[in-house]
């Protein structure tokens, strides 16, 4: 498919349930000169055979199956595979709305950009999961001027409206080429290391208020499972990854690469507090090992040490409101 406007590209691990709706959502797409690349990562449920009978149908998908390796390691393969002028993550359980392509490649070809940002809204079939938790829509927050991606990141993390999600962005593949970025692999929350990076080397980005993406909340996943131990090995390996780029960054990329380590800090910090003793005491230990624990807010450090104070925050709120 030489030529192709955009390449589509769809991890794919146990969503077997999800897979109809996911895939119908990028073939539907009123932008028809596409391709939908899959990547099976060693489902064990039915997945692979769901996108086996897809390809039957539509030649613009091309699956590939191989060993499970995790979501990184996917996202690269695919991205090996592309030959579109712009490339797009779509995750195997969301969708995209139908016009969500044309309007991004319209919008990137006319102005000339590496990066359409855009909105998205979250829905779940079953519970909330805590779908208020995120807030992806930021219409009427961020205007559709043209800007480079450091002034891009930086308007968007001092509005505190910056959403790694890979998801939620439609990328020139030449800035792909040029850059050689990759997901970090053997991580989750890698999108908190390649969006940010991926900004700091655009030239040109534009941010478009309209939801263009539907996040599900659904159960075990990853945005909704507990938090864990293995959440903070890789948020501190986000952090020290990060970290690299401040030393050969300049001051623009500096001020604002130290602005997300500091937020992510901040989250790992209160998120923690769920954490038993033992497990909040080594957090706090790499706190200090990594040099970050002076971006540590007072509230969120007493949450690490006592976490029972955000329960009795919670109580008199709700003795106040009764």
């Amino acid at each position: 498919m030489e030529g192709t406007r955009v390449s589509v590209l769809m991890p794919v691990y146990n969503t077997a349930p999800y897979l109809d709706q996911a895939v119908k959502s990028v073939l539907n797409q009123t932008l028809r000169d596409l391709e939908l690349i899959i990547v099976d990562d060693g489902s064990t449920d039915n997945s692979l055979e769901i996108i086996r009978s897809f390809a039957q149908e539509d030649k613009r998908i091309k699956y590939f199956h191989k060993q499970n390796e995790g979501l990184s390691v996917t996202r690269n393969f695919a991205m090996s595979k592309a030959s579109g002028e712009f490339v797009y993550f779509m995750d195997s359980d969301d969708i995209i709305v139908e016009d969500a392509l044309q309007i991004c490649y319209r919008i990137a070809t006319d102005q000339g950009l590496d990066i359409v940002t855009f909105d998205a809204d979250s829905f779940s079939e079953s519970g909330d999961f805590g779908l208020k938790r995120v807030k992806y829509n930021r219409k009427g927050e961020i205007d559709e001027n043209v800007r480079s991606g450091i002034e891009m990141l930086m308007l968007l993390v001092r509005k505190d409206l910056f959403r790694a999600s890979a998801c939620l962005l439609f990328i020139s593949r030449k800035l792909l080429l040029k850059t050689h970025l990759k997901f970090y692999p053997g991580i989750i929350h890698e999108d908190e290391l390649f969006t940010p990076i991926l900004f700091i080397n655009a030239s040109r980005v534009s941010h478009l208020s309209k939801p263009l993406f539907l996040r599900r909340i659904r159960e075990d996943s990853i945005m909704t499972r507990k938090f864990s131990e293995k959440n903070v090995n890789s948020y501190f390996t986000v952090i020290k990854e990060l970290k690299k780029h401040i030393i050969n960054s300049g001051q623009s990329a500096r001020t604002v690469i130290t602005a997300r380590i500091r937020a992510i800090v901040n989250s790992v910090s209160y998120q923690s507090g769920s954490l038993a003793f033992y497990k909040r005491l080594m957090v706090l230990s790499r706190f200090f090992s990594t040099s970050t624990i002076r971006y540590v807010r007072l509230k969120n450090l007493l949450v690490l040490l006592f976490p029972f104070t955000t329960k009795i925050k919670s109580f008199c709120k709700t003795v106040q409101s009764e």
